[in-house]
């Protein structure tokens, strides 16, 4: 769905169809992406990104579009395969010393909207899967990943501001379960899909449980 179908549809539900109401929905849309991007953390919205270090330098700028990591890499350049890092807290990673063992990355963390890797060097990548949020609908014709896999996220979201919107308690109350159940389920059928396959086992000291 595009969305124009999605606000048509969330009109249809609550019977809202006055001025005062479309002119208002571009706001609550921004309520709803905001509030999506918040609760997903989801497959769907992995994305992939390089980052080429340089020495003396620790501190590199997150994707505009950041919305959490999924995994860190260092990739050593010609090599396919690289190390997963560990996050720490800023207050942790100040600990590290910059002088021992400057060729292994082990740790990141993310401050004032910059990941940071120490020490520096050259001749590695910083590979990154995140959490890419929502691409914004603007225009009628828009869609993403969402409108077209789960939109029911988006129409009971706008269903929730528009009913906040007109004071109505009861309806509200609907439509902010019907919300809260829709994005369940894509974190649950997300779950499924990416566990797919023979039950998990975990190790523990040698022993498959």
């Amino acid at each position: 769905m595009n969305l124009k179908e999605i606000t048509t549809a969330a009109q249809a539900y609550c019977d809202r169809y006055d001025e005062e109401l479309v002119n208002s929905m571009p706001s609550f849309l921004r309520v709803v992406e905001g509030k999506i991007n918040n609760a997903l953390r989801v497959g769907d919205q992995s994305i992939r990104a390089q980052i080429y270090l340089e020495r003396d330098n620790e501190y590199y700028g997150l994707p505009s579009d950041w919305g959490g990591a999924r995994d860190v890499e260092i990739l050593h350049e010609g090599k396919q395969h690289g190390r997963t890092l560990t996050y720490l807290a800023p207050e942790e990673m100040n600990k590290l010393s910059r002088d021992a063992g400057r060729s292994r990355h082990n740790y990141y963390t993310i401050i004032a909207n910059q990941i940071q890797v120490a020490p520096p060097t050259d001749n590695e990548v910083l590979e990154i899967v995140y959490y890419q949020r929502l691409p914004a609908l603007t225009k009628d014709t828009d869609t993403n990943w969402l409108t077209e896999k789960n939109p029911d996220a988006y129409i009971f979201g706008l269903c929730t501001e528009i009913t906040a919107f007109a004071k109505d308690g009861m309806g509200y109350e609907t439509y902010k379960n019907r919300f809260a159940e829709s994005l369940m389920d894509i974190t649950m059928e997300d779950q499924v899909t990416r566990w797919s396959g023979p039950s998990l086992r975990v190790q523990i000291d040698g022993l498959v449980v």
